[in-house]
């Protein structure tokens, strides 16, 4: 019941450090507490593997699409980036985090082609634009194409996530958290037979 909501709660943590950090000027700060927070998605995942699956995926999904809105002059990143050509590695940590969200809060999603792309027209070109406001990413010098070129990028990325995220559907544990029962834990550690 709490998995969702806690899968909810890191992501936009995790966003927020990613795009606060460099708008502070500390852009390996922001994407170590969002990979903290990866890490502690992973730590409570029932299905690892399959997270970190997903988390590859879409980190060189991301890689690739961002490298290629570079490359065509759509974005630019005036802080964080290692080398100009390449997305910084805040925004390579912020697609990792993305796909946590797969299995999770965004599985709704899955098997609705459509509305993943509706979400990923309107969503990805939102969430750029709020980067672009907190001065973390600059675009083209006329706004309207780096909107309608992130929008057709978006538009395609997210049905080919929930595609690939259901490709791993009906696995035991998938998209559920182990739980924190501290009574299951006491019993299988015999503390309630020791007590008594």
């Amino acid at each position: 019941m709490w998995t969702r909501p806690l899968n909810f709660v890191f992501y936009y943590a995790g966003w927020f450090a990613c795009i606060l950090g460099p708008a502070w000027k500390r852009p390996l700060g922001g994407a170590f507490i969002a990979l903290g927070l990866v890490g502690c998605h992973l730590a409570l995942a029932r299905r690892r593997r399959d997270e970190l699956e997903l988390m590859l995926w879409a980190g060189g999904i991301g890689f690739v699409v961002d490298t290629l809105q570079i490359a065509l002059g759509m974005l630019s990143f005036p802080v964080g980036s290692l080398v100009s050509w390449l997305p910084p590695p805040w925004l390579i940590v912020l697609w990792v985090q993305f796909a946590a969200t797969f299995h999770y809060s965004m599985r709704w999603l899955q098997g609705r082609p459509v509305l993943a792309a509706l979400f990923g027209i309107i969503g990805g070109p939102l969430a750029f634009d709020a980067g672009r406001r907190l001065g973390v990413v600059e675009f083209h010098t006329a706004v309207w194409p780096t909107l309608l070129s992130l929008a057709l990028v978006w538009g395609a990325v997210m049905p080919t996530f929930m595609w690939i995220a259901a490709r791993q559907s009906g696995r035991e544990g998938l998209g559920e958290y182990r739980s924190f029962d501290a009574l299951a834990y006491a019993r299988r550690w015999n503390f309630t037979s020791r007590s008594s």
